[in-house]
């Protein structure tokens, strides 16, 4: 491509992300299909991926190949992201760019476990929190997109409380015509589940894998052994739970 060309495409991304267009431009003058702007990417490792979201002044839901402009096109966005964004970590899978739950220490032990957010993200805070519950049993809660691509498009699914999911779906004030990587990013086996208290997305625990380390984060549970600390979003770790390893 040529770089004067380059630079164009760049310029219209930066100001789509920023939901700011000139007069004489519209959000139909950015090309979905721009591979170089938007496009889930092929990776060798993580760090041929970034996080991005449906627009530059957004939480970041998906992950693309970070040669693809994403990152170039928001440095000239001037927009703070929302500050209780869940913690997400690009990551290579298989290939494909993906956005991931960020394992981080938490030296917290809690009755009822870790809180999750709507991303299902296991979270460094006690489930309820003194808050109401928002379900007692799955059937309190609903899948739906969490943003305007959804999982099936690239974006990602929550779950949500089913008497809260008409107002949820319109305070995403989606219009039809973001531009979505259109690549899967849904997780075989998930499902809106109440776990803790909270709605999330989460696999069915009959059919979940034994851990392969030591459980943490509960009362009942023995402290981590020397030289090992309660690391939530850790692979394999039950939501809601930490695991024991090597600090990351």
């Amino acid at each position: 491509m040529e770089p004067m060309l380059r630079l164009a495409l760049l310029a219209a991304a930066a100001l789509w992300a920023g939901c700011v267009f000139s007069s004489a431009e519209t959000a139909a003058d950015v090309d979905p299909a721009d591979d170089d702007t938007r496009g889930a990417g092929t990776c060798t490792l993580d760090t041929d991926c970034t996080l991005a979201g449906p627009s530059c002044c957004e939480c970041p839901t998906y992950a693309v190949a970070g040669d693809g402009g994403w990152a170039d096109a928001c440095e000239q966005v001037a927009c703070p992201v929302p500050a209780d964004c869940p913690a997400l970590e690009a990551r290579c899978d298989r290939g494909a760019c993906v956005a991931a739950c960020a394992p981080s220490p938490c030296d917290l032990s809690c009755p009822t476990g870790f809180a999750v957010d709507p991303a299902g993200c296991t979270t460094c805070a006690c489930a309820g929190g003194g808050a109401v519950p928002q379900c007692q049993f799955d059937t309190d809660c609903v899948r739906v997109a969490g943003d305007c691509c959804g999982c099936d498009r690239g974006g990602s699914d929550v779950a949500v409380p089913a008497g809260e999911l008409t107002g949820f779906v319109d305070n995403l004030g989606c219009t039809g015509t973001e531009s979505c990587p259109g690549v899967s990013t849904c997780t075989a086996g998930e499902s809106a589940r109440c776990v803790a208290g909270r709605c999330a997305l989460a696999a069915d625990p009959t059919t979940m894998p034994p851990p392969t380390d030591v459980g943490c984060g509960r009362p009942e549970l023995p402290p981590c052994p020397s030289g090992q600390v309660c690391v939530i979003n850790a692979d394999d770790a039950e939501a809601g739970m930490g695991r024991c390893e090597a600090p990351p």
